[in-house]
């Protein structure tokens, strides 16, 4: 215990921890047997003081440092996404497939439109102008405001998981729905081209990181559907945990594509330009995400 005050207990020599750990079981059953053949003597008082210490010793919650964070954005992050690839696969599947069908029904029914275009969007539209072109002159307020939203966006995206699922699968369809029926709006105003020069910069981060939150609020849902061996409740604790990682991860794709949205989308660099930074950046990312190591595992005592 005092080489765990001055040290820490992750610096402590491992051999001395595991001194420390048999101990530690010792004491325990010596206090059973204390407390059944000498109840209320000195010796219980004693052994259970002891025992408190160590407790709160062996299993203290490790301390945040630098090293944490960095194992964390480096190590824990990629390896808990590539895990959940299967959500997170489900969840994109889900936004393209409702913003398919968006495109479709709008492009056939324009009235469709009403539901998801604001008066505002529309007037714009009509204009023979995106509703966005006035981002440029405001963009750090913008780039703040959108990277409020976004995250707001995918944290309740991710949330609504613990509704089973279906309170993501019915966010990410109708954001999928939203991005198609606007697209057939802007292409039937002859501004399609327009719009995605504006989306495909900022969209390449933007929209991966709603589908990992998504995917991150599925993997809760998973154990409360599908409970395994260790039962629902367990299974949902350990899924929760996971499912945090994931989502905290999004953040800084979030900034990310925020700052890209408030100042390179709406700016006049060629349409290309903006297609290569938004390629570039899915690419990073999709590198950063499958080729990381994983943690090292601990050394249980």
């Amino acid at each position: 215990m005092q080489q765990c005050g001055r040290l820490s207990l992750p610096r402590v020599p491992l051999d001395e921890f595991r001194k420390g750990s048999l101990l530690y079981r010792r004491t325990v059953a010596d206090l059973a047997y204390a407390r059944m053949r000498y109840p209320g003597s000195s010796v219980v008082q004693e052994l259970e003081r002891l025992l408190a210490k160590s407790h709160s010793v062996i299993y203290q919650a490790r301390r945040g440092t630098s090293n944490g964070w960095w194992q964390f954005w480096l190590r824990t992050w990629p390896s808990a996404v590539r895990s959940a690839w299967r959500p997170i696969g489900l969840a994109t599947a889900l936004f393209w497939i409702a913003a398919v069908l968006g495109f479709l029904i709008a492009a056939a029914q324009p009235q469709f439109e009403t539901f998801f275009v604001s008066q505002e969007m529309r007037a714009a539209i009509e204009s023979g102008h995106l509703w966005t072109e006035h981002i440029s002159s405001v963009s750090p307020m913008a780039s703040s405001r959108i990277a409020s939203n976004n995250i707001s966006v995918s944290f309740a995206v991710w949330a609504v998981g613990i509704s089973f699922g279906l309170g993501t699968i019915w966010l990410v369809a109708m954001n999928g729905l939203m991005l198609g029926v606007i697209f057939a709006a802007c292409l039937r105003a002859g501004l399609f081209t327009n719009l995605a020069e504006f989306v495909v910069a900022h969209g390449s981060l933007e929209l991966p990181a709603i589908w990992i939150a998504a995917g991150a609020g599925l993997v809760m849902a998973e154990p409360m559907l599908f409970p395994g061996k260790y039962g629902r409740s367990m299974e949902l604790m350990q899924a929760a945990r996971r499912s945090v990682q994931i989502v905290i991860g999004v953040i800084p794709m979030l900034l990310v594509a925020a700052c890209v949205e408030g100042f390179v989308s709406p700016s006049n660099l060629p349409g290309g330009v903006k297609a290569a930074l938004g390629a570039l950046l899915a690419l990073a990312y999709l590198l950063f995400i499958v080729f990381t190591p994983a943690p090292k595992p601990s050394v249980d005592p």
